[in-house]
């Protein structure tokens, strides 16, 4: 049957479509299994009810009947044993009762020789009088589960047969309403595009049959039939724009500049444009071979291209049209089929007036290398002088905050000292009073007691104060030596860092704050302390110039710890914080939010520099405004000589 005779079935017949019979079969192929898939459950469930039956029947018989029976039999009342078996077999699913004692036997209903359930249950009486349990027989029990068995099939086959029957004829049905509803309107708009024509589009338009009964008044079909009125509208209106489009692109061919051309798959020219006829005196209808016209003029990077009958670009050749060269440059695309190659679609762009503005560009290129390279030697030059600079500042920036250090050492010291200086003066004065009394024999024990006295306090304030200043300036010299020197050497991390606290002292007591330090009192690193003591001293500069404008309990906790072969030291105040927008620029040299109010911009930036280059360590920052800033250094407990070298290579 051909295709046109079971389209036209199709429509008639619903038998013959073949979507409706695919659904008809998923149909019943699905409900079947679910058909099938429910039966058995309730089969199933139909079973475990039956048997659930016997099995409360014969509990009903062990607990309640069997003790009767036992009592009946212990008072040797046979006829009563006898009379309750008799009723117990006219139970239902209670088949065959058999009573057993040593010299009884006792039987109701017929013993059964199919498939059944048997259960024996001992016969026992508790004797009041004397407290003992007595076994005096047992109790057999059999019902016949071959008859469940056979009525469960029963059941399940006229079910089974129900449900086929009401699954195929609801299939059937469904398969008659789809046939009306989708099968035949979508084969009408199948015949409506199989006769539908571009050129003489009908005027009439798609309209699908409708049944009122099972259609709705509009559905996604009549949307289906709207939306195919308005492609074949557009496709005709499409089809008259590219008619349009051929003679208007054939208009721009005979007036274009550009050369057009085509072959075939002998390189035969079948079309060319009109500059191109005239710049090769072109008869027409009358075209050469291309391959022998560009051969004849040594295009020969074009005759290569066309001999290799594939897609090709960018082919610049010099052609003489008139009595000047001029440059061309050629790109066509190869058609193939499956008969092989069919010919060349392609163009060819004067580029003559580009080739000359090429020509001179190359020239203003080879005077502007020159350029280059002069105004870059400058830019080097510039360049190492603003490094110089660079390095003088930080250099500078480390001076300047020595020298603040010193100030402020020599103004602390100066208190201790001064009162030194007056506690030895009022020594002084009490010598001469008691040396002045003992010679005029004037003086007396209570004065020689008072005078002493306040010499020995004069003595302990004087030593107190003289202490105090020695450790400040142990303390500063042991800073400054530090900030000055890059010396490798191993040292006592907390003592070093308490050493600087101290040291900067003068400097913390400006915002009332006292830093903490926390770490383990034994810890030694191998390493560059004055390094480490001019990190730390740079962030205390920093927190007290940046981070306490409007904070009332200023606080700087410094925590080190020893993480594997590294000392982790964390650095943390609670000041103002730093904005997330500024976290990346906080390292930038000279980067500061206090220009023209003292500060360099060069103190994070130096921070940086000396944990990268000189510790070969890791540094880590987090900040939160209102929330203080956090900065975390990872650094080496024990620096390489490699490092070593690098360091002191550094130094000279």
């Amino acid at each position: 049957m051909s295709r046109s005779h079971k389209f036209d079935e199709s429509i008639r017949n619903p038998f013959f479509s073949l979507v409706g019979r695919r659904i008809l079969l998923i149909m019943v192929l699905l409900s079947g299994f679910f058909t099938l898939l429910t039966t058995l459950l309730q089969a199933y469930w139909q079973y475990d009810e039956a048997f659930n039956q016997v099995e409360s029947r014969h509990d009903e018989i062990e607990h309640i009947h069997a003790e009767l029976l036992a009592s009946s039999l212990w008072l040797y009342d046979l006829t009563s044993v006898q009379e309750r078996i008799d009723g117990l077999v006219n139970l239902p699913h209670v088949n065959y009762l058999a009573v057993r004692s040593e010299n009884y036997l006792f039987e109701a209903g017929q013993p059964l020789n199919v498939q059944k359930m048997v259960n024996e249950y001992l016969l026992e009486y508790f004797d009041p009088d004397t407290g003992q349990l007595h076994r005096i027989g047992t109790l057999y029990v059999e019902s016949n589960t071959h008859a469940i068995y056979t009525e469960l099939m029963k059941r399940f086959a006229i079910t089974l047969l129900l449900n086929v029957v009401k699954t195929l004829l609801v299939c059937f049905l469904i398969l008659f309403v789809f046939h009306y509803t989708v099968s035949q309107r979508v084969f009408k708009v199948a015949q409506f595009l199989r006769h539908y024509n571009p050129l003489d589009p009908r005027e009439d338009k798609l309209i699908l049959p409708r049944k009122h009964l099972i259609m709705e008044k509009e559905d996604e079909l009549d949307w289906l039939a709207d939306e195919t009125n308005k492609i074949t509208s557009n496709m005709s209106t499409l089809y008259r724009n590219i008619m349009l489009e051929r003679e208007r692109l054939s208009d721009f061919t005979h007036v274009s500049s550009d050369w057009l051309w085509e072959t075939d798959a002998d390189l035969q020219l079948t079309f060319c444009s009109e500059p191109m006829k005239q710049a090769f005196s072109i008869v027409d209808n009358r075209f050469p071979n291309l391959k022998d016209l560009v051969a004849a003029i040594g295009c020969q990077h074009f005759v290569t291209h066309l001999n290799r009958q594939q897609d090709f670009a960018m082919c610049e050749e010099t052609i003489p049209v008139g009595k000047q060269n001029r440059y061309f440059v050629f790109q066509a695309i190869a058609h193939h089929d499956v008969d092989g190659f069919r010919g060349f679609r392609g163009t060819g762009i004067d580029i003559t007036e580009l080739k000359a503005a090429q020509f001179e560009l190359e020239a203003l290129n080879q005077n502007l290398e020159l350029t280059v390279d002069e105004r870059t030697r400058e830019l080097q030059e510039s360049m190492e002088h603003l490094k110089a600079a660079q390095e003088q500042l930080v250099e500078s920036e480390k001076l300047a905050a020595l020298g603040s250090l010193v100030a402020g050492v020599a103004h602390e010291v100066n208190t201790p000292l001064g009162i030194a200086v007056t506690a030895s003066s009022v020594i002084k004065d009490i010598t001469n009073t008691l040396q002045q009394a003992f010679d005029n024999q004037t003086l007396t024990s209570t004065q020689f007691e008072s005078l002493i006295k306040r010499a020995s306090d004069g003595v302990n304030m004087l030593e107190h104060n003289l202490r105090r200043a020695t450790h400040l300036i142990r303390d500063f010299k042991q800073t400054a030596v530090d900030q000055v020197s890059e010396a490798l050497t191993e040292f006592d991390v907390k003592q070093t860092l308490n050493a600087l606290v101290a040291s900067l002292h003068p400097e913390t007591r400006k915002v009332s704050v006292e830093p903490q330090i926390i770490g383990d009192d034994n810890l030694r690193m191998y390493s560059l302390p004055g390094v480490i003591t001019q990190i730390i001293s740079n962030l205390v500069m920093n927190s007290i110039n940046h981070a306490f404008d409007d904070t009332e309990s200023p606080k700087i906790i410094i925590e080190f710890e020893k993480q594997g072969d590294h000392l982790y030291l964390s650095y943390q105040d609670n000041g103002c914080g730093i904005e997330p927008a500024l976290h990346h620029r906080i390292f930038e040299p000279f980067y500061t939010s206090k220009r023209g109010r003292g500060g360099s911009g060069l103190g994070l930036n130096l921070v940086f520099n000396l944990v990268k280059q000189k510790l070969d360590g890791e540094l880590q920052f987090e900040s939160e405004p209102g929330k203080g800033a956090k900065f975390m250094f990872l650094i080496p407990l024990s620096l390489s000589t490699h490092i070593a070298r690098h360091v002191s290579k550094d130094k000279h």
